[in-house]
């Protein structure tokens, strides 16, 4: 394992020499991947009962030059070693859909939004579900714009009968087209174990269901515009 050593003082003005595990790759602020230039201050001392170590880092982007705070933490089981554990400030990153997408389900939209900068905040308990949450604003949305009901009254009884039924039963008894049944049926699976208390797929993790929800948009959007092209071009011409 490589090591850095630094000058670090503690809070009551002594100096010692740290090593740590390695310089953070990323500017937290404008999300560059950086060599960030090292201000000669780091401190010492106890966050939360255990050794800290804060060092003053500055982004090398002319761009953005900007502070930052690179934490460390000592390892329980290498005493003599700090890890590197998160930087601050964070300024979150934002993420646009489509303007299919965006058409298709705005609800979907904003709760990935808000699930996305959870993540970037290391709130990844909230983040799970909130992905989770996305996903079934996404399959409602579709399910009932696809609805092809053109009595109000009947439609508006089909409408309530999509937002009230559970998510997998919506993808099993709705959705038509294989590959958004495929892929959301097993985005629905691990979504579910982020609200649950047991786990069942174990092996998965937050990528895997991020993976599965833009494979679901990809499927989505392929059929809406297929969809589109076919409603503007209904016949070739002669």
């Amino acid at each position: 394992m490589s090591q850095i050593q630094i000058r670090v003082r503690s809070l009551n003005g002594a100096e010692e020499v740290a090593s740590v595990d390695a310089m953070p790759d990323q500017c937290p602020l404008c999300h560059l991947s950086v060599t960030p230039m090292d201000q000669g201050v780091s401190i010492s001392f106890e966050s939360g009962g255990w050794p800290c170590v804060e060092r003053l880092l500055r982004c090398p982007n002319r761009k953005c030059h900007r502070l930052f705070i690179a934490r460390y933490f000592r390892s329980q089981t290498q005493s003599a070693m700090y890890f590197l554990r998160s930087c601050v400030p964070v300024e979150v990153k934002s993420i646009a859909q489509s303007e299919t997408i965006s058409k298709v389900s705005p609800d979907f939209c904003s709760i990935y939004e808000e699930a996305y900068k959870a993540e970037q905040y290391g709130l990844l308990l909230v983040a799970g579900p909130g992905y989770r949450k996305a996903l079934e604003f996404l399959i409602k949305d579709y399910i009932i714009g696809r609805l092809t009901e053109t009595d109000a009254a009947k439609l508006a009884v089909e409408k309530a009968k999509v937002e009230k039924t559970l998510l997998g039963t919506c993808v099993k008894d709705y959705v038509q087209s294989e590959q958004i049944k495929e892929i959301a049926k097993r985005a629905a699976w691990l979504g579910n174990d982020e609200t649950h208390y047991v786990r069942k797929w174990e092996d998965k993790d937050l990528k895997d269901l991020k993976k599965l929800i833009t494979l679901t948009l990809h499927w989505i959007e392929v059929e809406t515009l297929t969809l589109e092209v076919i409603a503007d071009m209904p016949e070739g011409k002669s």
